[in-house]
């Protein structure tokens, strides 16, 4: 027959220069076609067929099939970022994955670790966004002035009627602890001793101004806030006490 009257192309989308028929979509340049003998219609004509519209060609469309190693699969990567970061990490980097996707995955593995294994997000804006439990937007002078002397006898007897109450005492710190698994930016709290008594007190380190370091044997006079009873824990143990959450803080000896 050959490829002048009529022929099948692979190859090609189309052959404006021939006739197609509508059946067989073979070409030719007869007015009928070669295989079924039908006359060409006006529409399938070369010159009147509307252009068909090749495809982008991509990258590695050979049409060859790449099988991936079970151990490159992405649910298995996925499963050592979990459990084994260190390995998912290999994988990942050593995998025949287009780069773009590796990328994306690292980003993600990135995000997850610093969202969940960092305190569920929490921890860097506790650390650095936290608002502070005392601040009240108003002057030192004003929060002194609210501040009522107590006695620690009746304080210690009722302090759970009157968390947030504003108060002021003298103390002697004796031991500064940071508290283990406190995640916020205020977690440096100082035992303390009520001045004239056998009595202890936790103040949590919420200075609004001119902060202080305090150290074992200062006596200090505080201004702060009721936070009822609060658990510190530490490396070695944990201290259970009535709380104070300082706002202002003075040295007197």
């Amino acid at each position: 027959m050959g490829r002048s009257l009529g022929y099948f192309d692979s190859d090609e989308l189309d052959r404006p220069e021939l006739n197609k028929c509508p059946e067989c979509e073979c070409y030719f340049a007869s007015d009928e076609c070669p295989l079924c003998g039908k006359v060409c219609p006006e529409h399938m004509r070369a010159g009147n067929r509307a252009a068909v519209k090749k495809p982008k060609k991509t990258r590695n469309s050979s049409g060859r099939v790449q099988f991936i190693p079970w151990f490159f699969s992405w649910w298995f990567i996925t499963m050592m970022m979990f459990f084994m970061p260190v390995v998912g990490i290999v994988l990942l980097v050593t995998s025949p994955h287009a780069k773009k996707w590796k990328i994306l995955f690292a980003v993600l593995a990135a995000v997850y670790f610093v969202v969940v294994h960092l305190g569920g997000g929490s921890y860097l804006l506790n650390r650095f966004l936290e608002k502070n439990p005392v601040n009240d937007d108003i002057s030192r002078e004003a929060y002194v002035e609210k501040c009522e002397e107590l006695n620690f006898d009746e304080f210690f007897r009722t302090y759970y009627e009157h968390e947030g109450e504003y108060v002021t005492m003298e103390l002697t710190v004796t031991e500064r602890l940071e508290d283990l698994y406190d995640s916020g930016k205020y977690y440096v709290y100082y035992i303390c001793r009520v001045e004239g008594s056998d009595h202890y007190i936790l103040l949590r380190d919420c200075q609004l101004e001119n902060k202080l370091t305090f150290m074992g044997g200062d006596m200090i006079r505080v201004w702060g806030e009721n936070a009822g009873e609060q658990i510190v824990e530490t490396y070695d143990d944990f201290y259970r006490s009535i709380c104070l959450n300082v706002a202002y803080a003075q040295l007197i000896g």
